[in-house]
């Protein structure tokens, strides 16, 4: 319950809602926050696959190193009316045999539920007309036909929420100018810090390093990874003490001012707290990402006082105030970039005021007991039956 809110949700997602790596782990805190006040009865996954669907093209074959490709769920086969039909069809079958009934809240646009079971809500971070617009993610390889039945599939399962919350207002605004769906009907929620300090590690514990950069990604080249790199070398040219560490993946780049740390799991106790201090050891966050729908990074950044630069691009403006919580750069360009970077990091004392003017950002925003908050907001509205299944954990 929060702030006298009585309701609860079942919670799909496309594999076991707080599993980690569920929609890059927003299923999977945003459940443990739920569950924190005691707001889920049930957990489905909408992973309604057997290997019978190879032979309908529901598999596609990713390189995997020198071993033999590996099978993954095809795309284009999930953004298909066969694909999409059939998902639905076996999902609506096992709710049905699990007896559960009441409000449903899905992560993601993956399937329909019928009326009869509850009211369905979905959440998600971006359209598919975003995606394809920028030829990013798999939507991007599609074309002509395929590309527009993507698109309707995604705008009919839309359609046939009781309501949507999105991550950002970038999102939202999708909805509307993209799928005609009614302004009304769409709630921005944002999403929480996923950076909890291990115990024994504070902020005071960890000394910031003046001028160092920290960026925190695995996908390299989306991340805007080679940009940041041309960005740097132009800011150690009038910077030469300023450095970057590397996190989440190996480029390949090694030179002065560099460190590279790779891949950290944070599953991994010692990976975890190498991370911790790796945020609280730097003076400034820097991810100008080509395209993402929502960096949490960024979030994370900010609850512990750094301030963040990207490129002022999709929902950035929503995480960084430029010239307040850190530095937005209007185009993607390594000089533009590097005029950020040197306007955040150059003088000690104001990075220090924007990174704690991103931590009252944050506070005030990013938090997930507000998102609880604004999904509890709309869930516990008069018309929505509240389900009598006892919630997880209880």
């Amino acid at each position: 319950m929060l702030n006298g809110m009585s309701w609860n949700v079942s919670m799909i997602a496309w594999g076991e809602p707080s599993d980690p790596r569920s929609f890059s782990g927003y299923s999977h805190y945003l459940t443990r926050a739920l569950k924190q006040h005691g707001a889920v009865r049930k957990e489905f996954s909408a992973k309604c696959i057997n290997y019978s669907d190879l032979l309908r093209g529901a598999f596609a074959f990713k390189k995997n190193g020198r071993l033999l490709p590996k099978p993954v769920i095809s795309r284009a086969w999930m953004w298909s009316e066969r694909g999409q039909q059939t998902l639905s069809r076996r999902f609506t079958k096992l709710l049905r045999q699990s007896g559960d009934r009441g409000p449903m809240l899905q992560v993601g646009t993956l399937v329909e539920v019928p009326e009869d079971i509850g009211p369905h809500y979905m959440l998600t971070d971006m359209t598919i007309p975003q995606a394809e617009r920028e030829g990013m993610f798999d939507v991007g390889h599609l074309h002509g036909a395929p590309a527009k039945e993507a698109v309707d599939v995604q705008g009919r399962v839309l359609r046939s929420a009781k309501h949507i919350f999105t991550l950002t207002d970038w999102c939202r605004q999708s909805m509307i100018d993209d799928f005609d769906i009614d302004g009304d009907k769409v709630t921005v929620v944002y999403a929480g810090a996923n950076l909890r300090l291990p115990a024994g590690i504070t902020e005071a514990s960890v000394k910031r390093v003046n001028r160092e950069m920290l960026f925190v990604g695995i996908d390299w080249v989306r991340k805007g990874g080679p940009l940041l790199i041309e960005a740097f070398r132009k800011v150690r040219a009038k910077l030469p003490d300023a450095t970057l560490r590397i996190v989440g993946c190996d480029p390949g780049i090694r030179e002065a001012g560099v460190s590279v740390e790779g891949f950290l799991d944070k599953r991994v106790p010692q990976d975890y707290e190498k991370l911790a201090k790796f945020y609280l050891q730097a003076s400034c966050f820097c991810l100008p990402s080509l395209f993402d729908p929502f960096p949490n990074v960024i979030i994370e950044a900010a609850s512990v006082g750094l301030p963040s630069v990207a490129v002022d691009n999709g929902s950035r403006r929503e995480a960084v105030i430029d010239g307040v919580t850190g530095g937005l750069a209007a185009q993607a360009t390594p000089d533009s970039v590097a005029e950020t970077m040197m306007r955040v990091i150059e003088d000690a004392d104001r990075c220090h005021a924007m990174g704690e003017a991103a931590r009252k950002h944050a506070e005030q925003h990013f938090t997930w007991d507000r998102v609880v908050e604004k999904i509890g907001a709309v869930v516990n509205q008069p018309s929505t039956p509240v389900a009598v299944a006892a919630p997880v954990g209880a």
